[in-house]
């Protein structure tokens, strides 16, 4: 686990349910439950060792960082070809038979790229916050969050576009605020990794909150 991951997430999730009770309404989460995964990761792609496996239950999100020249990019999973992973928008899954969810949470990590052909993931993560006007339609024990848009703020559920109201990037406390490429006498850091992810989702309402 990074930092204090389940105590940020619980300590949000607790405050927007004592807002969201009065009407009804409840936040829907994956990926907390278990901190370890289980799920192996590729160092050679960046991304799931076995995509397909996890294409609709993903446990985390994966966000690929590359720093050339000084400076430092996220941008979702791509292919050592350079095409995106048919996944690399789905950022997670919710239970949501009752039809009350009007808020989804879910847990970022990080992958950063070394090489051509290496990656590796650091201790990093943040939990994100999607808000809807409206609560998402009833659904089964799992449904996919996919197609995550940062140009019109929107998500896909049961194959339906639907926009998002406010969206919350919560950093953690993680162990090692500073990750050294190899080879290289360059670093990065968590609040660069922070900024970068920032500026890849940011095209419209997004909030960043310090770790509680």
């Amino acid at each position: 686990m990074a930092g204090n991951t389940q105590e940020v997430y619980r300590a949000v999730k607790r405050k927007i349910e004592n807002e969201f009770r009065p009407r009804g309404l409840t936040v829907k989460s994956a990926g907390f439950k278990q901190d370890n995964l289980t799920e192996p990761l590729s160092i050679i792609t960046g991304f799931w060792d076995e995509p397909n496996r996890v294409s609709s239950k993903p446990p985390r999100w994966i966000i690929q960082f590359n720093k050339n020249d000084g400076i430092l990019t996220a941008n979702f999973s791509k292919k050592p070809d350079g095409t995106y992973f048919p996944s690399s928008n789905t950022v997670g899954y919710i239970n949501n038979r009752e039809g009350n969810c009007a808020a989804i949470m879910f847990r970022i990590i990080a992958s950063i790229k070394l090489d051509e052909e290496h990656y590796e993931f650091p201790d990093w993560e943040w939990v994100m916050l999607l808000v809807f006007n409206k609560p998402l339609p009833a659904g089964n024990s799992s449904e996919t969050i996919s197609n995550f848009n940062p140009d019109d703020k929107s998500i896909v559920y049961q194959r339906r576009s639907y926009k998002y109201s406010l969206l919350g990037i919560i950093k953690t406390n993680v162990d090692n605020e500073t990750f050294t490429l190899q080879e290289h006498v360059e670093n990065i850091t968590y609040l660069e990794a922070t900024n970068a992810l920032l500026e890849l989702l940011d095209n419209g309402n997004i909030t960043e909150v310090r770790a509680i």
